[in-house]
């Protein structure tokens, strides 16, 4: 038989970056779970490259009962293949899978979520800074990422909203491979990622709608990008990457000196913000850490 829903389906594995084998298991699982709650064991096959499935119930009990073909199986709803889908996906409990989860409650200043049906708690020192600063509230729900440490009072698996790994992770969700380089700042509130400049043009299109959309997801509040250096040595392309990053990153920024070895720039005349003078030279000793810096 032909699945009614193959192209459906396929399209939100394709969202979720599922593969074949996995979208097949759940698939199969759930046809069984809609005979199950009638009382009927059947076992389900499905092959999502021939866009078929082989579905067969036992007849009489136990044992003693003979497999008869079905040739109009009954379909389970998308509720229903996602909810399988979910509950396989944490099965394996890789440390980094990315999750949806619901706020159930607070503890000790971290959060905690319902993530397909198991509880997980997010301590305070892995909530993001939007979350530090301003909890989400009951119900809201969140991207997280597993961990594989456990919570010692309670037991429950934790997970994370914080940091570059994290950033990463969900960011590959979106466009998987599409980050080459990544450092955090600003306590990690401020993410800048480098990438092709292909794809990267993908991201800042309708005025950075995607990037601005990311930062609301992860929690954070600046996401800057910077196209890979592609020139015909390596000094040049780091070169390059480095007058994008303080272009990007503080155009008002003027590069006076650029050698292998220091970088000089001109700070704006009207800026009194130490601060983001501060935020600014951290990020930059980051992505250039063999260079020295003066500042004018």
């Amino acid at each position: 038989m032909q699945i009614a829903d193959l192209d459906y389906v396929s399209k939100i594995g394709e969202e979720y970056g599922w593969d074949q084998p996995t979208i097949e298991s759940a698939l199969s699982n759930a046809i069984r779970l809609c005979y199950a709650e009638r009382g009927m064991l059947v076992e389900a096959d499905v092959n999502m490259k021939m866009g078929t499935i082989t579905c067969r119930r036992r007849s009489g009990m136990a044992d003693r009962g003979v497999w008869v073909d079905i040739r109009n199986p009954i379909m389970p709803s998308i509720k229903m293949f996602m909810s399988v889908l979910e509950m396989q996906q944490w099965g394996d409990g890789s440390p980094g899978r990315v999750m949806e989860g619901a706020v159930v409650g607070y503890r000790d200043g971290g959060v905690i979520y319902r993530v397909s049906h198991n509880m997980v708690f997010v301590p305070e020192n892995l909530l993001s800074v939007a979350d530090y600063h301003n909890r989400p509230k009951l119900g809201d729900k969140q991207v997280l990422a597993m961990c594989a440490a456990r919570d010692n009072t309670s037991g429950m698996r934790q997970a994370t909203r914080r940091g570059k790994e994290f950033v990463a992770t969900v960011m590959e969700c979106h466009y998987p491979d599409c980050i080459s380089g990544i450092w955090m700042g600003a306590s990690n509130s401020w993410a800048v990622i480098r990438m092709k400049p292909e794809v990267m043009s993908e991201w800042l299109e309708n005025g950075g709608m995607n990037v601005r959309h990311l930062q609301q997801v992860l929690g954070i509040r600046r996401i800057t990008l910077i196209p890979e250096g592609q020139a015909e040595t390596e000094q040049e392309s780091r070169d390059s990457e480095i007058r994008h990053f303080v272009n990007n990153a503080w155009k008002a920024c003027k590069i006076e000196e650029l050698s292998p070895n220091r970088i000089v720039i001109h700070t704006p005349m009207d800026s009194n913000d130490p601060r983001k003078l501060r935020t600014f030279t951290s990020m930059l000793q980051k992505i250039a850490p063999e260079r020295e810096q003066v500042i004018l």
